[in-house]
């Protein structure tokens, strides 16, 4: 029964160890780092396979061929460990290192097949025991220091990144059941009869599993989709649940300025030097925001969390995107249509034009024919003839009048003010005002950014005078206009009469409406005896430099 068990073990610390590097070479990616580790099941694999037989080993020779192939597995198991160790902490060893940690062990493994010659390895080997030499204690030596020294390199590298104590716990376990299994059985402390190191590797591939899914021990997923990452224009930048920077891929690094391993404060200094916040953890991102940079390019920054079932965040990706093509087609938009508003203006210039010439040309052509009719008649001088007069000149007074009506109705519909300014504008509204005074204050400064708000101020105005002038019976009008960064404000205020309440008519609709075509709000007060305000409030478009 304890041969059929412990043949189960062995087994089972073979299908697990298959399972390991199976999984490690197919789904994880092939580089230095799964290799190495894949190298480390294997040699297991070398290892328990000839301990499948060891019940059948009746003779010196067959239990000297099951050690040596049980040996080819054990005596690089040190280096493979360690190379992973140095691969996985991103730490290189050096080429000495890696050139002599195998040589040590293909010494060793030499020794072992040489013993017969010298007995260095075995002092004695037979079927029912053996007794070991100093060549075997140097290469289990060699082996604990191999395995102690890359828990070492692992675990100083787990301090420096402040790994979860989780984290560090399964992967020191995952390395020292074996060399606490294999103490044990060497020092004869547990008689089992049987070696349970190899028993042991099966429970540190199981450990070593749990580090690769649960913790991302591996970090499978930027092992696997590091190339496509390189290759797209998007900067990509992955944090961990502890807000450390694990990836970040050439676009990222290009428009951050990120020198090598940067840590994590670092990163975040640079990013908030570009306008940009540093990664939320605790709930936040989603929310793109944008910042120019030096150079002109515009880069729009979008966080993405990724929680567990239990709702919390184990990382965290930013990405980073060139959107100045889309600013850049925006601003030739708004100048195309810029430029066909300005076209638009200039044809029914023109159109108003040829109609002002066509109107002033027909009627002075026909008063200069009414003219030449009334001098012939004249020169008759018989009664008939003054009577053709009068009617000429009474034909004439007609065009007349109709030409100055129709002149007065062209320059209205093209009339184009002095001033394009909106201080200019009111300033001109104010001067036309004789009945009462009408005073102007300008709070802030006028510039190029507030010129397409100017008719828009002059209409609003105008309408405010207008209905001042009909109904309020006022003896003054004051108007502020205030400049803001990104608002025009205009307060309008008159020592009228005043109203109990206020009914929308033509005019306050019309200056309501004008207000809402640029989105902008007006408000409107009034009480008996108290005169009539009128507060406007309109947005800025900000002017792309």
């Amino acid at each position: 029964m304890g041969g059929f068990l412990l043949r189960l073990t062995y087994l089972c610390t073979i299908g697990c160890s298959l399972y390991t590097s199976g999984w490690l070479l197919f789904k994880a990616g092939r580089n230095k780092n799964t290799l190495a580790l894949a190298a480390c099941q294997v040699l297991v694999i070398i290892w328990c396979v000839p301990l499948l037989f060891s019940g059948f080993l009746t003779t010196r020779t067959m239990k000297y061929v099951a050690y040596g192939i049980s040996y080819a597995g054990i005596s690089f198991i040190g280096p493979a460990w360690l190379e992973f160790s140095f691969g996985y902490c991103k730490k290189d060893p050096g080429p000495f290192i890696r050139r002599l940690l195998p040589g040590i062990s293909v010494f060793n493994y030499v020794m072992f097949l040489t013993n017969e010659s010298h007995n260095l390895f075995y002092r004695q080997f037979a079927v029912e025991a053996v007794e070991y030499g100093p060549v075997f204690y140097f290469h289990m030596l060699f082996t604990y220091a191999c395995v102690v020294g890359g828990m070492a390199v692992v675990f100083r590298e787990f301090i420096k990144r402040r790994v979860d104590v989780r984290h560090l716990a399964v992967i020191c376990l995952a390395a020292a059941v074996p060399l606490c299994f294999n103490c044990l059985y060497l020092s004869g402390t547990v008689k089992t009869g049987f070696d349970l190191t190899p028993p042991a590797f099966a429970w540190s591939s199981f450990l070593m599993l749990i580090a690769v899914f649960r913790y991302d021990f591996l970090d499978v997923n930027a092992m696997a989709f590091e190339h496509i990452f390189d290759s797209i224009a998007e900067g990509v930048l992955v944090y961990d649940r502890r807000g450390m920077l694990t990836y970040h891929n050439q676009a990222a690094e290009q428009w951050i300025g990120l020198e090598g391993n940067e840590d994590m404060e670092a990163v975040n200094q640079k990013l908030e030097a570009m306008g940009f916040p540093g990664p939320a953890m605790d709930g936040g991102g989603g929310e793109a925001l944008e910042a120019m940079q030096k150079n002109g390019t515009r880069l729009r920054m979008k966080q993405y969390q990724y929680k567990n079932s239990k709702g919390q965040t184990d990382a965290a990706a930013v990405i980073l995107t060139d959107v100045s093509e889309f600013y850049q087609a925006l601003k030739n938009k708004e100048e195309l249509e810029f430029s066909e508003r300005r076209l638009a203006v200039e044809q029914e210039r023109n159109r108003i034009a040829q109609e002002v010439h066509d109107t002033t040309g027909h009627t002075l052509t026909m008063i200069q024919s009414l003219l030449r009719l009334m001098r012939a008649q004249m020169k008759t001088g018989t009664p008939e003839s003054q009577d053709a007069v009068y009617e000429y000149m009474a034909q004439a007074q007609e065009l007349v009048t109709g030409g100055i009506r129709e002149l007065r109705c062209s320059i209205n519909e093209m009339r184009q003010e002095k001033e394009t300014t909106v201080t200019g504008t009111m300033a001109d509204l104010a001067g036309r005002v004789k009945e009462i005074p009408v005073e102007v204050e300008i709070q802030g400064e006028d510039g190029q950014a507030y010129t397409g708000l100017a008719p828009v101020v002059y209409g609003i105005l105008r309408e405010a005078i207008t209905n001042c002038l009909k109904y309020a019976a006022a003896s003054r009008m004051d108007v502020i206009v205030k400049f803001e960064k990104d608002s025009l404000k205009l307060f309008i205020f008159d020592d009228g009469c005043g109203c109990e309440s206020i009914r929308e008519s033509n005019g306050i609709r019309g200056i309501r409406e004008r207000a809402a075509k640029t989105g902008g709000t007006v408000r409107f007060f009034s009480a008996a005896g108290e005169g009539f305000q009128i507060y406007v409030n309109l947005p800025v478009k900000e002017q792309e430099t």
